[in-house]
């Protein structure tokens, strides 16, 4: 049982620091590594206690979507999670777009809100992307 536990904090502490150079200015933790490890704390122990109550709370509407509606419990422990620790803040930015031969993506400004869904599907894809790899 620790040892899972400490399996998912070192993962958590490396998908904490991986969102926050891939989103970086979006995904901040300020204050060093003792931030880092902090809120990677806060995550495993949110992933153990919340959200599982959360997805029995969800879980009509995940039979209803077949489980694709998940992310909503990730999205709020990521938000309890940066409302328990102050220095791990989620920030409104702007995409700026790209073209593509066929495909022309204009800007799009990601309210806060949207940075929090945008923050939490790259942190989930990290994290089990991540679980995979290093899975017994």
């Amino acid at each position: 049982m620790i040892r899972l536990f400490l399996r998912s904090l070192a993962i958590n502490v490396a998908s904490v620091y991986l969102v926050s150079q891939i989103l970086s200015g979006v995904f901040v933790y300020v204050g060093g590594y003792q931030t880092l490890l902090l809120a990677a704390l806060a995550i495993s122990i949110a992933n153990l206690i919340v959200r599982p109550v959360i997805n029995l709370l969800l879980l009509p509407i995940h039979l209803v979507t077949m489980g694709l509606f998940r992310w909503v419990a990730n999205l709020v422990t990521l938000y309890l999670v940066t409302w328990l620790i102050p220095n791990l803040q989620v920030h409104a930015f702007t995409f700026p777009g790209f073209h593509l031969p066929f495909l022309i993506v204009p800007p799009l400004l990601f309210s806060a809100f949207g940075a929090f869904i945008v923050t939490t599907l790259v942190l989930t894809v990290i994290f089990h992307f991540m679980y995979w790899l290093l899975q017994d």
